[in-house]
């Protein structure tokens, strides 16, 4: 049994390096036939978006933890605030009450399409 996966996988791995060198050798091909100011375009664009790509995510990870560290402490200190309200005695104001109005029934109009 291992002789025949073993023999297997070298097949795979024989038939990847093909057309690793297949398409290699056409890339090499097409690298000859273009001019150099199109190479040298070429390798400056390549050059910036390596170079581009390693600090956009670095930058993203940096903006994310700063991001959860700042809701880590708004909702610390959120809970601090709420626990130390809990065990404050309220105390009944009539600020809650003025907002409220009494209305009779009686005032109250109704459409017909409505009872």
């Amino acid at each position: 049994m291992k002789n025949s996966n073993k023999q297997y996988m070298y097949s795979v791995l024989r038939q990847a390096w093909q057309e690793l060198r297949t398409v290699g050798n056409k890339a090499g091909q097409a690298l000859l036939r273009t001019p150099l100011p199109r190479i040298l375009v070429l390798c400056i664009g390549l050059a910036l978006l390596i170079t581009l790509i390693p600090l956009i995510l670095s930058l993203f990870v940096i903006f994310m933890l700063v991001k959860l560290f700042l809701i880590v402490v708004t909702s610390s200190n959120r809970s601090r605030q709420q626990t130390a309200s809990e065990f404050k005695p309220r105390q009944w104001s009539y600020k809650e009450a003025e907002d409220a109005q009494l209305v009779r029934v009686e005032h109250i109009t109704y459409r017909r399409e409505d009872r």
